[in-house]
């Protein structure tokens, strides 16, 4: 967002889905993450299957990657948030 102002609603839409795109993938991975922790505590230990990790670390990376889409979700209402009063001051 830094660089250049934005001209129109056109070019904040596609920073939106782009930030937005962001938000879901980490988020996705957070869950795979999660599902997997979750499988190899219970299903790993009691079955003998060896991960190559342990569950505890598998789920402190699903933390991580959740905390991390918090980022690009800031960002999206941040655009939004932005482009509202931008398009306010206009109509004034």
């Amino acid at each position: 967002m830094g660089g250049k102002p934005y001209k129109d609603w056109e070019e904040v839409k596609k920073d939106i889905v782009k930030w937005r795109s962001i938000n879901i993938i980490c988020l996705v991975i957070a869950v795979l993450f999660l599902i997997i922790g979750v499988a190899a505590e219970t299903i790993g230990k009691p079955l003998g299957i060896s991960f190559s990790m342990e569950p505890t670390s598998y789920l402190i990376i699903a933390i991580l990657f959740a905390v991390v889409s918090i980022t690009p979700h800031i960002q999206v209402v941040a655009l939004k948030s932005w482009y509202g009063v931008e398009s306010e001051r206009k109509n004034k």
